[in-house]
C-alpha cells in the first residue's frame, strides 16, 4: 500500500500573501472550558514561580541568571562609563570551561546495555543488539556534535534539557516531468508527499522555554508536570498539523487570539509573539497520564489525552541533568560560569587597573602652570613645542611614572593561582603554570591528578546525562524501531511477509578481527547454526567478517525485559593515555609471567588488543597461517547493496527462566 499523498501542484514554494480570513471560533462545552481554564492557571502559576528571584541564584531572577551565564560564557565586553577605562575581559571563564569540555570529548561515554528476563537471567547479545541500533541512530542524526553542544550547555547554565522523540518525516517529491530542461511554458510534473522512514531525534531545549511544575523537586521524573513554550512560524508548522481536526481554529493573526482564548486575556506565556507566529505549548503530566499540544491557545488533542500514546513507558519525553546541585530540594543546578564569576571579575578588575596604571606611567596626569592653553599632544614622543618653560608642566603625582609595581603583579598572580585551584590548572589546559621557575614532571602529574579529582563530580554529571538519554532512546526504539516497514508476498509460502529495518555497525569480531555486526529483525524461526552459516557465507561475499544478530520483534514485544544501562566515563581505547597504559600493562604482565607469578599472555588475544589500540586490523597486522581478510572501509560499506539474508531468526525464552537462544547469533 502506498503511503504517498497527492497534493495540489504549484509552480513554486513562494506564494503571494493574502490577508487571513477570520478563523472559526471553537465551541467548548462547560466541562471543557473549566478544564482549559484550570490548565491556564496551572501554567501561569508555574511561569510565575520560575521567573521570580531566587536566593539560590544570588537573589537574581531565573532569566537574569540565564543572561549572566550567557555573558560570562561568551566573554561579552560591557560598555564602560569612563572613556579612559579600557574595554577588557580576560576570557578566563571561557578558557577554563572549554578546557573542561575538551576533556569530556576525550572520554568514551557510550552506554553499555544489558538485558535480563523476568528471572534476572541475562539474555545473550540482546543488549549488544540494542547498543548497535542506538549507536546507528545517533550516527544518523550527528549525535557526536550534539553531545558536545549539550555538554557545553550543561557547563554554561548548570543544567540542560534534552527532548528525544520519534519523528516521522514527509518529503515533497516531483516526478513525471513533461517537457525539456529550460522550457518555461508547457512543462508539467506530478507533486506528491512521500512519508520517509521515521527516526528518533534529540533536541536541546532552551532553558527559557521549559517550565517545571515544582521548582522544589530536584528529580525531573518526580515533577508533577512539565510544559514547554516555543515560538514557531505559522508556515513551518502548518505541514505538521494541517490535517488535524482542530487546525482550522489556529490563527496566525495576533489580534485574533483574544477571540479563541479561554480565560480573561490572550493567554500568552511569552511577550515576543509576533504576526505570523504560533505559540506552541506542549504539556505533560506523568501522574495523571496526560499530554496536550496547544497552538495559539487551541488544544490539538482531546482533553486528557494519554501520555503513554506519546511515550509508551509513561515517562516524560524530556531529560534533565544538573552540573552541581545547589540544594537537594531545588530543581536547578549551579553553573560553572556562575560559580567562578566573582573571583574572575576581581581578576579582570585588577588587570584593567594594571592596564590603566601602565597608561599613566607613559602619559601621567599633568599640571599646567604656564597660564596658557596647552594641547595634550605636547606630551607625545618626538613632539617639539615652543613657548613652554621648564617646570611649567609637572606631574600631579610623582609616583605615576612607576607603572605596575611588584606587589600588584604578585596580587594578580595570586588571583590566577586561586582560580586555578578552584577550576583547572594551567598545566591541565596545556599552558605553563604561573609563578615562574621550572615545573617538574612530578609537579605536572600531581597537578593533573588533583584536577582529575576535582573533575570527578563533573564527569559524573556528564555521564548521567548520557545514561538518561540512552535509556530514553532505548524506550523509543523498543516502541517504534521494530514496526514493519512494509509487506511483500512470499511466493514460496504464499503469504505476506513483513519487512523490518536492519543496521550494520563496524565492530571487532572475536577470533576474526575487524568486521561488521548486522542486526536484523525477522519473524521467522531460526537456530544458531543457520545464523552462523549465513554469517560465514555473507562474510565471504562481502570480503569482511560478519556477525549476524537476529531479533524476533513479535517475541521481543511480548517478553518482560529488565534493562540495565551503564555509562562509565573512561579514556577512549585509541587515546595516547590508553596506549601508554596498555604498554605498561603488557610490560608488567611479561615481567610477572617470567617470575612465575602469572601465566603467559594469550598471544592471539593480546595481538588483537594491540591492533585495536592502534586502529588496525589484527588479521593483516600479524602473520598467520590463514589468509588475511581485507577490511571494508566506510565508503565501501555505504556502497554495499542491502543485505538479503536467507536467515530465519528467532528470539525466545524457554519456560522456567532458562534462556535458550536469547537473541539468535
Amino acid at each position: 500500500m502506498s503511503k504517498d499523498k497527492e497534493i495540489k501542484a504549484v509552480k513554486g514554494s513562494v506564494l503571494s500573501e493574502k490577508d487571513e480570513k477570520p478563523k472559526e471560533k471553537p465551541q467548548y462545552t462547560d466541562e471543557e472550558k473549566t478544564y482549559l481554564s484550570a490548565l491556564q492557571k496551572k501554567l501561569e502559576k508555574a511561569q510565575l514561580n520560575r521567573d521570580q528571584s531566587h536566593e539560590e541564584f544570588d537573589n537574581l531572577s531565573y532569566i537574569d541568571y540565564y543572561l549572566a551565564n550567557e555573558k560570562g560564557a561568551n566573554t561579552v565586553i560591557e560598555a564602560v562609563s569612563n572613556k579612559e577605562e579600557s574595554q577588557f575581559q580576560s576570557g578566563t571563564l571561557r578558557t577554563k570551561m572549554m578546557a573542561l569540555l575538551s576533556s569530556w570529548t576525550a572520554l568514551n561515554m557510550k552506554a553499555d546495555i544489558t538485558a535480563f528476563n523476568e528471572y534476572e537471567i541475562v539474555i545473550n547479545n540482546l543488549g549488544n543488539a540494542m547498543e548497535g541500533i542506538i549507536n546507528k541512530t545517533e550516527e544518523y542524526e550527528g549525535d557526536e556534535e550534539q553531545r558536545m553542544l549539550r555538554q557545553y550547555e550543561l557547563l554554561k547554565q548548570g543544567f540542560v534539557f534534552v527532548e528525544d522523540m520519534w519523528i516521522d518525516k514527509w518529503q515533497v517529491v516531483k516526478d513525471k516531468v513533461m517537457g525539456v530542461f529550460g522550457q518555461w511554458k508547457g512543462a508539467k510534473w506530478r507533486t506528491r508527499v512521500r512519508k520517509t522512514f521515521g527516526m528518533p531525534q534529540r533536541k536541546i531545549l532552551s532553558p527559557l522555554s521549559v517550565y517545571l511544575g515544582d521548582i522544589r523537586q530536584y528529580f525531573l521524573e518526580k515533577q508533577p508536570f512539565i510544559f514547554t513554550v516555543e515560538l514557531v512560524n505559522y508556515d513551518d508548522i502548518e505541514p505538521i498539523y494541517r490535517d488535524w481536526e482542530m487546525w482550522k481554529y489556529v490563527s496566525k493573526n495576533k489580534k485574533s487570539l483574544s477571540d479563541t482564548a479561554v480565560g480573561t486575556d490572550n493567554w500568552q506565556l511569552t511577550n515576543e509573539l509576533g504576526e505570523g507566529q504560533v505559540q506552541v505549548i506542549k504539556f505533560q503530566d506523568k501522574e495523571h497520564n496526560e499530554f496536550q499540544i496547544l497552538l495559539n491557545n487551541i488544544p490539538m488533542l482531546p482533553l486528557g489525552y494519554p501520555l503513554t500514546e506519546i511515550a509508551k513507558d509513561g515517562e516524560y519525553t524530556i531529560a534533565q541533568q544538573n552540573l552541581e546541585p545547589i540544594r537537594h530540594d531545588f530543581a536547578y543546578g549551579k553553573s560553572f560560569i556562575f560559580k567562578n564569576k566573582n573571583i574572575v571579575a576581581v581578576l579582570d578588575m585588577m588587570m584593567k587597573l594594571a592596564v590603566l596604571k601602565t597608561k599613566k606611567s607613559f602619559i601621567p596626569a599633568m599640571l599646567n602652570l604656564s597660564q596658557r592653553l596647552i594641547s595634550r599632544d605636547v606630551l607625545m614622543p618626538g613632539r617639539i613645542s615652543r613657548g613652554i618653560g621648564k617646570g611649567q608642566i609637572v606631574p600631579v603625582v610623582d609616583q605615576d611614572s612607576q607603572g605596575v609595581t611588584a606587589s600588584e603583579f604578585n596580587m594578580i598572580d595570586k588571583l590566577t593561582q586561586f582560580i586555578d585551584r578552584n577550576t583547572v590548572s594551567q598545566t591541565f589546559t596545556g599552558a605553563q603554570e604561573s609563578g615562574g621557575g621550572k615545573i617538574t614532571a612530578t609537579q605536572i602529574n600531581e597537578t593533573q591528578r588533583q584536577a582529575a579529582i576535582m573533575m570527578g563530580l563533573l564527569n559524573l554529571a556528564a555521564s548521567l546525562l548520557e545514561k538518561k538519554l540512552a535509556f530514553r532512546r532505548l524506550g523509543i526504539l523498543l516502541d517504534k524501531w521494530f514496526e514493519p516497514l512494509d509487506s511483500v508476498v512470499d511466493e514460496a509460502r504464499n503469504m505476506l511477509r513483513n519487512n523490518y529495518r536492519y543496521v550494520s555497525v563496524p565492530t571487532t569480531i572475536e577470533n576474526k578481527g575487524n568486521g561488521l555486526r548486522i542486526i536484523l529483525a525477522k519473524e521467522e524461526e531460526v537456530n544458531a547454526e543457520q545464523v552462523n552459516q549465513a554469517s560465514e557465507e555473507l562474510g565471504k561475499k562481502m570480503g569482511t567478517p560478519i556477525e549476524l544478530l537476529v531479533v524476533n520483534p513479535l517475541v521481543l514485544k511480548a517478553m518482560k525485559i529488565i534493562w540495565q544501562v551503564t555509562v562509565v566515563p573512561k579514556e577512549k581505547k585509541t587515546s595516547d593515555y590508553a596506549k601508554a597504559m596498555f604498554s605498561v600493562m603488557v610490560r608488567d604482565g611479561v615481567e610477572l609471567s617470567q617470575m612465575g607469578v602469572l601465566p603467559p599472555f594469550n598471544r592471539d588475544y593480546m595481538g588483537r588488543r594491540f591492533a585495536e589500540m592502534w586502529e588496525d586490523d589484527p588479521a593483516r597486522m600479524f602473520e598467520s597461517g590463514q589468509q588475511p581478510v581485507a577490511p571494508v572501509t566506510g565508503e565501501q560499506q555505504s556502497n554495499q547493496p542491502p543485505v538479503q539474508s536467507p536467515v530465519k531468526p528467532q528470539l525466545s525464552i524457554t519456560p522456567g527462566g532458562t534462556p535458550s537462544q536469547g537473541i539468535t547469533k
